[in-house]
């Protein structure tokens, strides 16, 4: 894959402004809007479903296929620290 110069922390850090600027009032995102937010800033990918399972820890995704043709969504995880 070929990302930027941006650091991971960096890219993290854009995934979850992408995702929280994208999400509905349940948390879900749909995938393409996310994508345009992230080549807005700057962060380069092949294919973004790929990309993000490099960041299964911070991106949950899941597919509607009750509608056609799928659509891919994704939340950020909200990890719980006590």
């Amino acid at each position: 894959m070929r990302y930027n110069q941006v650091d991971k922390a960096g890219i993290e850090s854009a995934i979850i402004a992408a995702v929280s600027a994208c999400a509905n009032d349940t948390g879900w995102a749909n995938l393409a809007e996310i994508g345009a937010q992230l080549r807005k800033s700057g962060i380069h990918y092949g294919k973004l479903s790929k990309f993000f399972h490099d960041y299964q820890h911070l991106v949950e995704t899941k597919v509607d296929n009750e509608i056609s043709p799928p659509v891919v969504y994704a939340k950020i995880i909200v990890s719980e620290m006590t």
